[in-house]
């Protein structure tokens, strides 16, 4: 594998597993109804930070790829966003809606079978991510352009598209075969000082302060990671496979994790009524990675033909 593609597997690596871990906190801080004033407002900061730079990463690995997306014939690239996103997209949501009505005394959110059978407009749960995506690369955003007024998804889009366009110029900025980082302690202290001062305004409770600052700790988030992806690369080389697994299967990584992860945290809150929370936190992150791992290490997409599924020919 190319060098600066297997930097772009670790660096999605990085993110998906910001993703689980992420979801771990926000499950607890969501059950337990954690805020910045709370015992426990460790996790809340915890998820401040990690929501305050993860998904624009997403974007902006997203970004990359467009490019090369858009060389391809008309119909090879519509049929390659089909199967990649759509089928996950609506596949997954109707697993994880049956899941939920089943669990719906447990869960959070409370989401089921309605809420699915309303994904086609409503984006369903964590998935909203494949939804956008897809019709970020499509003409309907141009079309709809005059009507966006905070409806629907475009909320959410009018807050990422320019992480998903960040993402398309990176290659015209940033040479990713040259790329080197040699000096991993800057990002480092860009991204704690950042946060830092975020930390601040959420004590502050300045809402519309915190969304224009959450484009700093984006960049700053987005930045680290990607120099903590080259030093793996270069310098750790012991964990960089284990990484670029994890990024080679980001897709099945996404789409399975919330199931196990729900799974898990209302076991512990609920069956062996685990009270302290931090705990709580590291086990159901810690074993949903842990499982993720064992079954897309030993799953044979070619016997099992599963490879649909998560949008893979």
């Amino acid at each position: 594998m190319a060098k600066h593609i297997e930097s772009i597997d670790i660096l999605k690596g990085v993110t998906i597993l910001l993703v689980v871990i992420g979801h771990a906190v926000q499950g607890v801080v969501s059950s337990q109804h954690l805020t910045i004033n709370t015992e426990y407002n460790s996790i809340f900061i915890l998820k401040q930070i990690i929501y305050g730079f993860h998904m624009p990463l997403f974007f902006i690995i997203a970004g990359l790829f467009v490019a090369s997306w858009s060389k391809r014939n008309f119909k090879e690239a519509i049929s390659q966003k089909i199967s990649r996103l759509v089928i996950p997209y609506f596949v997954w949501s109707a697993i994880t809606a049956t899941a939920m009505q089943i669990a719906s005394n447990y869960t959070n959110s409370g989401l089921g079978i309605k809420d699915f059978l309303l994904s086609p407009i409503i984006p369903f749960s964590q998935y909203w991510f494949l939804y956008m995506l897809f019709f970020i690369l499509g003409i309907i955003l141009y079309v709809l352009n005059p009507f966006i007024e905070h409806i629907w998804i475009f909320e959410n889009l009018c807050r990422y598209i320019i992480f998903f366009s960040i993402g398309t110029y990176v290659f015209d900025f940033i040479d990713l075969k040259q790329y080197q980082c040699k000096k991993i302690l800057i990002p480092i202290i860009v991204f704690l000082l950042v946060n830092g001062l975020y930390i601040k305004f959420l004590y502050m409770n300045n809402a519309l302060l915190e969304y224009y600052f959450w484009f700093v700790t984006s960049i700053s988030g987005s930045l680290f990671c990607l120099s903590l992806s080259y030093y793996m690369l270069n310098k750790l080389k012991k964990i960089r496979d284990l990484f670029s697994f994890f990024g080679r299967k980001s897709m099945e990584i996404y789409c399975i994790h919330l199931l196990i992860l729900a799974g898990i945290r209302i076991f512990l809150l609920k069956i062996l009524k685990i009270n302290e929370l931090w705990s709580v936190v590291i086990l159901s992150g810690f074993i949903t990675i842990l499982l993720c791992y064992i079954i897309f290490n030993k799953i044979d997409y070619e016997k099992t033909r599963l490879r649909w599924l998560f949008g893979i020919k």
